[in-house]
């Protein structure tokens, strides 16, 4: 099994490859997990199909995305070093921008709030001003379920509501930040035409996971699968999420590009993958039978950089808004994590 047969299965479900034929598309954060496997899944379709596309890979570490895009690396991909803290400089055609880079790693908000913040608000501006100066026909940012802040009296989430955040919390130098980062999409979309759409991702998760070093509970259990170790549980387990696969993430992605609202925002997670982290360690365990992995509880150390969501919820999210435009998840937790985990596998292998 390798990321091909992903994307192979992927390039099936989607019908709007053909607009992105001609294109040069400028996707920040290439190197994250999320906009990884969007990045390559593009490459992949511009190579299958042969639609003339050019890429535009906004990277703040350029060796690093050699090293990820080694084998895929051609004329028609520009690697551009920047942390989008001064404007873009882009010479060519620009006709869609993805922007996905944040730090969304929890142990970043106690030890880097500033490098969390300035990416959804600064980097936004720069991206969007990019996006006004090339008449680009789409624009795409990287939201988060963060925005919602804490909710109460609903079991529901939709794109209308707004909770509570305290400024000063800890974690709010990244939901604060992806808030303004909405805002200003909705400012350039009302006062320069920008035609600029949100995408609210969820909890999200696939094999371009750095699992060594991002400490959300998720990655966690993965790198102790990985590891053949035991899934340590840092928590009572009690807390639900929504989980959802790389690749569904990428079909909401091209869906809200091309067929959603400018000035919008969209929930992205796959509701009918809501379960407890505990049931999360259950399904993981259940993926892998062979491996005899057993589930502990353990407590968090105290001098982890890393900050909880204390705002445990247990409220599913409405993806309504999107399912209307055509968008279904597909895999469940227990597919997604089998393949997230086996394709992590047979890379440590060729890497040996």
């Amino acid at each position: 099994m390798n990321l091909n047969d992903d994307f192979l299965e992927l390039a099936s479900k989607n019908e709007d490859i053909q607009q992105l034929e001609n294109r040069t598309i400028l996707i920040t954060g290439a190197t994250g997990m999320l906009a990884r496997y969007l990045t390559r899944y593009l490459i992949y379709l511009n190579e299958e199909k042969h639609l003339n596309m050019r890429f535009i890979l906004a990277v703040r570490n350029i060796e690093k995305a050699k090293k990820i895009y080694h084998d895929q690396l051609n004329n028609r991909i520009h690697l551009l070093a920047t942390d989008l803290s001064s404007p873009l400089n882009v010479e060519e055609p620009t006709h869609i921008i993805i922007h996905a880079a944040s730090l969304a790693d929890p142990q970043f908000y106690k030890t880097n709030p500033v490098d969390v913040a300035l990416p959804n608000v600064l980097g936004t501006y720069h991206c969007l001003e990019l996006a006004k100066e090339k008449h680009a026909e789409h624009f795409l940012y990287f939201s988060s379920a963060e925005v919602y802040g804490t909710l109460s009296n609903t079991n529901l989430i939709t794109e209308s509501m707004t909770g509570q955040i305290d400024p000063l919390d800890n974690r709010s130098c990244y939901s604060e930040s992806k808030r303004m980062g909405e805002t200003l999409c909705k400012a350039y979309y009302e006062q320069y035409q920008v035609p600029a759409t949100c995408l609210r991702i969820f909890h999200t998760y696939g094999p371009t996971l750095d699992y060594k070093h991002d400490q959300r509970v998720f990655s966690e259990f993965v790198k102790s699968v990985i590891e053949d170790n035991q899934i340590i549980m840092k928590s009572s387990g009690e807390a639900k999420r929504a989980f959802c696969y790389a690749l569904d993430m990428v079909s909401a992605c091209l869906t809200v590009l091309f067929h959603g609202c400018p000035g919008e925002a969209y929930n992205m997670a796959n509701d009918d993958c809501f379960i407890s982290i505990k049931e999360l360690a259950q399904e993981i365990i259940a993926a892998f039978p062979e491996r005899s992995i057993q589930l502990k509880l353990q407590q968090r150390e105290l001098t982890s950089n890393y900050i909880e969501n204390k705002t445990t919820t247990y409220i599913n999210i409405s993806t309504d808004k999107l399912r209307k435009l055509g968008w279904k998840p597909t895999i469940s937790v227990r597919e997604g994590f089998r393949r997230t985990i086996t394709l992590l596998d047979n890379e440590i292998k060729q890497q040996k």
